[in-house]
């Protein structure tokens, strides 16, 4: 079985954040502060933009805490227990590192979790939860399990549902997710001609691997 290379460390809400250096998306405030300062702008509708200004970046800087809009690393089994139950929406991905298609489904959901930041993305290898592996029938990777209010709501196991091949597009495993309606698609109509690596869609004959 072919084997991931590693991936990169930082901090999150638990765990580790496997895209160091990912672009947060978010507007620059000073930039939309000094534009404010326009003379031309009344008073009142630059205090009550300032006021919105401000609950928005007090939200945004409660999702950075809880590791929204990051796709992390549960290292803990107790961490996985406080995450899905302290957090509405959780979706998590059960791996092991030796497993080819585990690192073809992380590609895709590091995207995902940066576009749906009021959903928790999260991964966890195998070894490290036992007790959730037997609690929750994972038999077969890569296994994503979605969690609303602290219950298995929907999983996606293996390649199956997502065309049985390695070359599935992120919005066909986006719309997979969405059937649990955990998310709403952003992009409805998809990229059917467009893979995360580059080329064409084509049928590939590998098989999940069974845990």
């Amino acid at each position: 079985m072919d084997t991931d290379a590693g991936e990169a460390s930082g901090s999150g809400y638990v765990g580790r954040d496997t895209e160091k250096d990912c672009d947060d998306g978010f507007v620059d405030e000073d930039e939309l502060f000094d534009e404010l300062e326009n003379e031309d702008i009344p008073a009142n509708i630059r205090e009550a933009r300032i006021g919105q200004m401000k609950r928005e970046a007090a939200a945004a800087r409660a999702m950075e805490d809880k590791g929204l809009g990051l796709y992390t690393e549960i290292e803990k089994e107790e961490d996985l227990l406080k995450m899905t139950t302290t957090i509405p929406k959780v979706i998590v991905h059960f791996y092991k590192t030796d497993f080819r298609r585990c690192c073809i489904m992380d590609k895709h959901l590091k995207i995902l979790a940066e576009q749906y930041r009021d959903v928790k993305f999260s991964k966890v290898c195998v070894d490290i939860v036992p007790f959730f592996v037997t609690r929750l029938q994972i038999q077969v990777l890569p296994a994503v399990l979605l969690f609303i209010d602290g219950v298995v709501a929907d999983r996606v196991v293996g390649f199956d549902e997502l065309g049985n091949t390695d070359n599935f597009t992120t919005d066909t495993l986006e719309n997979r997710i969405a059937k649990s309606e955990i998310i709403k698609p952003l992009n409805a109509a998809g990229s059917a001609n467009k893979t995360i690596f580059g080329f064409d869609r084509r049928r590939d004959d590998s098989s999940d691997e069974d845990y």
